[in-house]
């Protein structure tokens, strides 16, 4: 009873602070399970504190929030696979269910907000349809577009920061699809050409794009390495740079890669091992050059590193340890791209996607 009214009072203290504050940053944790968690940042110290905790489906695993960060949606894994629409109250993070809706058979996994906050597109893995839905007045999500017809094993939906040009890594493809797409209708149209292709066997899984919109790296899962590419963005036309392993050259065990994200600056790529369990750290150099600058293993602590994610700023990245049932987060180095451990808290489930949001 005590330790629950701890829980309560230091949840009220930091709603309190974050009431006070402009532009509070909370961190949400989704994965394998119902639970959908939301801490209150300490980013001086790289700190987690509990906010709240919203019911979140079947599955939660990925989640996407609307530019105006009123809204959330969550991806749920299952049988269908369904996104969940969720307003998201602004003092404690907690979430209120607006609605739902079907999005296939199976294999839901990824979901992405497109910048006007009019459309989430739901990316499905074992059917490899890629499915567009409107987003309502309220927030909520309308009845699916017609999906394109499928690749093999679609992994991710990446719009550019114009929101004209759409990406989507077919990881049995081996190719990364490249879209045009219709703000107005929400129509997807292969562009021209319609896709970048891979190494063989390599895998492509995740994709990001710069901020100065003129670079992108691909993380490839099936043999470990990082791809950096090249971006028109008057075209919407990637092509492919140099190509690196991710992992440390005498590493003999299995391994799969999982997710990659970008410095604010640009500077530093950094991408997920699952079986080595690192963060490796590269340095983005000019004509897609990337030098290894370490491999940060939390001292052990991260485990099945499923997804993670940068703070705004930079200075902080925050990793959800999938096999650890606990999120790590970390103290960047901005001038050389060094993770520092911070601290570590438990979380419901098998974590699967973390994010940071500032809460209006």
């Amino acid at each position: 009873m005590l330790k629950s009214l701890i829980l309560v009072l230091a949840a009220m203290t930091f709603a309190a602070s974050l009431n006070a504050a402009d532009g509070k940053q909370v961190v949400y944790i989704g994965g394998y399970g119902p639970t959908l968690t939301c801490f209150a940042l300490d980013a001086a110290a790289g700190t987690l504190a509990p906010l709240s905790t919203s019911e979140g489906g079947n599955n939660p695993s990925y989640l996407a929030w609307d530019p105006s960060r009123r809204f959330m949606y969550a991806i749920n894994e299952g049988d269908p696979g369904k996104v969940i629409a969720f307003a998201i109250e602004p003092a404690t993070g907690a979430l209120k269910k607006i609605n739902e809706a079907a999005v296939a058979v199976g294999g839901a996994c990824h979901i992405a907000c497109h910048p006007s906050g009019k459309w989430v597109i739901a990316t499905n893995y074992g059917s490899g349809h890629i499915v567009v839905l409107p987003v309502k007045a309220d927030g909520g999500v309308g009845d699916p577009l017609p999906s394109l017809p499928p690749g093999k094993r679609a992994h991710q939906s990446v719009f550019d920061a114009s929101g004209n040009f759409f990406f989507v890594p077919f990881l049995g493809d081996e190719l990364i699809a490249q879209y045009r797409f219709d703000v107005a209708t929400g129509a997807l149209t292969a562009n021209t050409p319609p896709s970048v292709a891979t190494k063989k066997g390599a895998g492509p899984r995740h994709m990001v794009f710069s901020a100065d919109g003129k670079a992108a790296y691909g993380i490839n899962e099936i043999d470990s390495t990082l791809t950096s590419y090249a971006y028109d963005a008057a075209k919407g036309v990637l092509t492919a740079q140099v190509t690196v392993p991710t992992l440390p050259a005498d590493f003999k065990g299995k391994n799969s890669t999982a997710h990659v994200v970008i410095s604010p600056d640009g500077k530093f790529v950094y991408g997920s091992n699952r079986g080595h369990n690192s963060i490796a750290i590269f340095k983005a150099g000019a004509g897609g050059t990337l030098s290894l600058v370490g491999h940060e293993t939390g001292g052990g602590e991260i485990k099945v590193p499923r997804d993670f994610s940068l703070t705004p700023d930079g200075s902080l990245l925050i990793v959800a340890n999938q096999d650890g049932g606990n999120v790590t987060v970390f103290k960047r180095d901005a001038a050389a791209g060094t993770l520092t451990k911070a601290s570590t808290v438990a979380v419901p489930g098998k974590p699967a996607f973390v994010g940071v949001v500032t809460l209006p």
